[in-house]
């Protein structure tokens, strides 16, 4: 005869959410081989704009320092 008594019941129900939690995991990963390609790659492009952009903002930066020292030397 089985014990009546568990003292670790409701173990079934932790293992199903965590099964199911593991699924919802892999699905905001993208378990698909191709989709996590294509993640990288996008983020590759991303991470380029930005290089683009800072790039460009320290070039304003120093073009406006160099208009400003210019113009104190000049004036």
């Amino acid at each position: 005869m089985a014990p009546s008594y568990r003292p670790y019941a409701g173990g079934e129900e932790r293992d199903a959410q965590r099964k199911n939690k593991k699924k919802k995991a892999a699905g905001l990963w993208g378990g698909d081989p191709a989709e996590m390609k294509r993640r990288r790659r996008v983020a590759g492009y991303k991470a380029y704009a930005v290089e683009g952009k800072v790039k460009a903002s320290i070039r304003r930066g120093l073009h406006w320092i160099k208009a400003k020292c210019a113009h104190i030397i000049h004036t």
